[in-house]
């Protein structure tokens, strides 16, 4: 993972800019990026954006299919489980399904600090996990949503022996 100068490994400004040159991609470009993504060796971040500026129902299911046989071809037919890492059960919402909901006056609320989360991931590897589900309500400590990002670094981060999360998948709200 790359990490900016300012801390971040997400940098917004050439999101963005990939995001705006891709805008306006023709139908070419797009099978262009699909027939790459076939080849199954990555694409790069300006793909990506092609792809996500497609709004044309013949491209979207091209782009659906790709994805579809991109996947099978990786995965095959095998069910992939992800251990869930609640990280925090702060919220602000209210949804009638969820016990994070703001009104849940019985539940504790708190995050966990990093070193928590350092010792939580260290247990999941410990047990042979490589998948994490990271979870957590919607609202954050007072870092805001960097302390969201600083959680995905400090699962990363975490080495031992052969074991290490190879794959995060995070269910925040943004």
């Amino acid at each position: 993972m790359t990490v900016t100068q300012t801390g971040s490994f997400i940098d917004e400004a050439r999101i963005d800019e990939a995001l705006g040159a891709a805008a306006d991609k023709d139908a070419a470009r797009v099978r262009d990026v699909l027939a790459k993504a076939r080849e199954l060796e990555g694409l790069e971040m300006e793909d990506v954006a092609v792809l996500s500026s497609v709004s044309d129902p013949e491209l979207l299911g091209e782009l659906f299919a790709t994805a579809r046989d991109v996947k099978d071809a990786i995965y095959g037919a095998r069910l992939v489980l992800f251990a869930p890492l609640y990280v925090s059960n702060l919220c602000t919402n209210d949804c009638l399904y969820c016990a994070f909901r703001v009104r849940n006056k019985e539940l504790k609320r708190r995050a966990l600090t990093q070193d928590e989360i350092r010792r939580e991931v260290e247990i999941l590897v410990d047990q042979g996990h490589k998948r994490v589900l990271l979870v957590a309500g919607e609202s954050y400590p007072k870092q805001g949503f960097q302390y969201v990002l600083d959680s995905v670094a400090t699962i990363y981060d975490v080495k031992r022996g052969n074991g290490e999360i190879r794959r995060i998948n995070v269910n925040v709200a943004p």
